[in-house]
């Protein structure tokens, strides 16, 4: 619902008493006539000869012109600019007595005799110059104006000859003239422009309301020499300028009236009250007061008034089980499981020490204690144990050999680095000797650049999972994988569902999921714009074991005017123990899980390694037991991708399993779970796997 009001403002604006006008600015023309002075010593131009003995000054008379334009800076201070053009022409001139010297009388008749002549310079130099300064005005109708110019040389031309001075009638016997060594061209070695500072008195004659006669007397001196010789040019003018002062118009008077028209309404999303200008329509009459123009300007205007309205922001959020199943159930079982073992040693970024890698380190004494059955049933825990494991099976196997090889990433600091390579393997050696004792001639160390098989070079991951040492053995029994056995639990089905949905009159700006058991978070993920409808959450079996309370899920939305809903879920689940199946009859199973590492990246082809371990899973499986394949990638490439890419490693395993009397079950999970941390190479290189689970009922 909205109302609406409607008022009138008027506002007149009082009569302006006239005042000075504020001058906008000055232009106007100067020309003036006047002597051309030099300074110079030098008795030559650069590569000219002359037989002066050194000039020391001239002069000359020349003109200039040039266009002026003022602006006001401060009340008694103007920036004034002035572009034009000057003549700089003038002559140098020395007398000298040569001695004797041949010449001709009137007579024509050849005699010697003392001679003096004028060595004698003349320049013609004319330039455009552009000067800008600072002018002031004092006393009424004095000026005063100082500035520094660039004066850019149009012409360059000068004449250079002696003249004989004296005796008369007389001339050159050898030129037959009273000139000789004449020489013109442009002048050696001038620059480009010159660069000068500038004087200037003038004495203001107003003509009318803005124009001006100004005598003016101009000196200007040159900071720059005509030649790469001691030669400036200065400039005295006595001119005239006629300038013309610009002024802005008289201020008009103006009067304004309002009309204002405004709706209330209520808006959804709004925190504060808010006013909008929904429109403006404007009409201006011109009216006039003597001389003076009026404006009156009628203003109509139709303003919004928005007051805050509470939005819709209604989430729900429920945690389903997949299609294939009806109950979600938390069972305990007595396991087997085969950790494969990644023969690798990933070292840092130029670094050959072995205590600064993730593996788990012994003393000799700590060594002796070390026992394969007693690590924990975490993967990455039992690779972090890689060389003690291989150094407690060399003890057991006496008649293996190890071959230990030294890789780098071949990029940056480790580029051709095979050095850096040998002392990464010579310190995997040296662990295994001093630690296990095993003698040094059954362990054989070599260095090359990129592994036989290397990740991809040209990315970041590909370059950390190449700066590792590879370990090889005679026998298959040093790198076999490690068989543990514990009870533990696990949860059927292994992924929950969760959907969620938003309705909401504004757009989701945050979300946030969370999913938990107890004080055990499952999942938890924050994004932008709205929820996505469903996601699968792994149930860790870890975590639901710990007690018989359901699990939450709880969904909050910001949307883009911060208003915040909430919404929860609970599901409940079976926990059941290996007591309560004895107790309550109910049938038991064995477990056991082996992994398939070491696929080459982006392939699904299977190595000698893993047909040794497709060789074991054979013997175990039993008429009435379910094999269940699933297959993971890292976190590289495209999702969809890396479901395709694990699917293709399950079928290979199952046909290398060749059991066609069992029907398997297939899951390719891909990147959608990743079962280790993808941050670290072992992490990305043991994701990369197919799991081979064993389900045997037993009695």
């Amino acid at each position: 619902m909205s109302c609406r009001a409607l008022w009138l403002i008027v506002l007149t604006t009082p009569v302006i008493v006239a005042q000075p006008l504020r001058p906008l600015a000055r232009v106007g023309v100067f020309a003036g006539y006047g002597a051309n002075l030099y300074t110079a010593q030098f008795r030559q131009l650069p590569g000219i000869a002359n037989c002066c003995p050194g000039f020391d000054g001239g002069r000359g008379t020349g003109v200039m012109t040039s266009l002026i334009a003022e602006y006001p800076w401060l009340p008694y201070a103007w920036l004034s600019g002035q572009l034009g053009y000057v003549s700089l022409s003038g002559e140098l001139a020395e007398q000298e007595g040569i001695g004797n010297v041949a010449l001709i009388d009137a007579q024509g008749d050849t005699v010697v005799q003392e001679a003096e002549v004028e060595h004698v310079l003349r320049a013609s130099v004319s330039a455009a110059v552009a000067d800008i300064g600072i002018s002031s005005r004092f006393f009424g109708r004095f000026s005063i104006r100082v500035g520094t110019n660039v004066a850019v040389l149009l012409s360059r031309r000068f004449r250079q000859y002696e003249q004989l001075v004296s005796p008369e009638e007389f001339v050159f016997a050898r030129e037959g003239s009273r000139r000789r060594n004449e020489y013109e061209g442009d002048i050696p070695k001038a620059p480009f422009a010159l660069l000068g500072v500038g004087f200037s008195v003038g004495y203001t004659l107003p003509i009318g309301r803005t124009w001006e006669l100004v005598p003016t007397f101009h000196y200007t001196f040159s900071l720059t020499n005509l030649s790469s010789v001691p030669w400036k040019p200065s400039a005295l003018r006595l001119g005239i300028s006629i300038l013309r002062t610009l002024l802005p118009p008289p201020a008009p008077m103006r009067d304004t009236v309002y009309r204002r028209d405004t709706t209330v309404i209520a808006v959804a999303g709004l925190s504060q009250e808010e006013l909008a200008l929904e429109g403006r329509q404007m009409r201006t009459d011109t009216l006039a007061i003597g001389d003076r123009p009026l404006y009156r300007t009628t203003v109509v205007e139709r303003w919004q008034r928005r007051i805050p309205k509470v939005s819709l922001l209604r989430p729900t959020v429920q945690i389903v089980l997949p299609d294939t199943a009806t109950t979600l159930l938390v069972e305990e079982l007595e396991q087997e499981e085969a950790f494969p073992l990644l023969p690798y040693v990933f070292f840092p970024e130029g670094s050959a020490e072995l205590e600064r890698t993730r593996m788990h380190l012994l003393t000799p004494a700590e060594g002796k204690n070390f026992r394969t059955e007693t690590l924990p049933m975490q993967t990455l825990q039992v690779y972090y144990h890689l060389l003690n494991i291989v150094g407690e099976r060399l003890q057991r196997f006496p008649a293996a050999e190890l071959t230990v090889t030294g890789c780098v990433s071949n990029v940056g600091v480790e580029l051709g680095n095979r050095e850096l390579a040998q002392r990464r393997a010579e310190a995997v050696r040296d662990y295994l000797i001093r630690v296990w004792r095993i003698e040094p001639r059954r362990i054989r160390v070599q260095a090359r650049l990129l592994p036989s098989v290397p990740s991809n070079p040209e990315t970041p991951e590909g370059q950390e999972e190449n700066r590792r040492v590879e370990l090889s053995s005679s026998i298959p029994d040093i790198l076999a994988p490690v068989f543990l056995t514990e009870t533990g639990y696990v949860v059927t089905p292994e992924t929950l569902l969760v959907r969620s949905t938003v309705e909401a009159e504004n757009s989701i700006a945050l979300w946030e999921l969370t999913v938990s058991h107890g004080e055990h978070t499952l999942f938890s993920k924050v994004g932008t714009g709205s929820p996505p409808q469903e996601v699968a959450v792994y149930a860790v079996p870890a975590i639901l074991s710990r007690g018989d309370y359901p699990i939450r899920a709880e969904l909050r939305v910001v949307d883009a005017t911060h208003n915040q809903g909430k919404a929860s879920s609970e599901l409940s689940f079976r926990r059941l123990s290996l007591r309560q199946k004895r107790s309550e009859r109910i049938g038991n199973e064995r477990r056991e899980r082996f992994a398939l590492t070491l696929f080459e990246y982006d392939k699904a082809t299977l190595a000698q390694e893993h047909q040794r371990i497709l060789s074991l899973v054979r013997q175990r499986i039993q008429p009435n037991t379910r094999v269940v394949i699933k297959g993971y990638t890292d976190r590289t490439g495209d999702p969809v991708y890396n479901r395709k890419l694990a699917e293709q490693r399950c079928r290979n395993v199952w046909q290398g399993l060749n059991l066609r009397a069992t029907v398997p079950e297939i899951h390719a999970i891909g990147s959608d779970v990743l079962l280790y941390p993808n941050e670290l190479p072992e992490g990305r290189a043991y994701s990369r796997t197919v799991h081979i689970e064993l389900i045997t009922p037993v009695d």
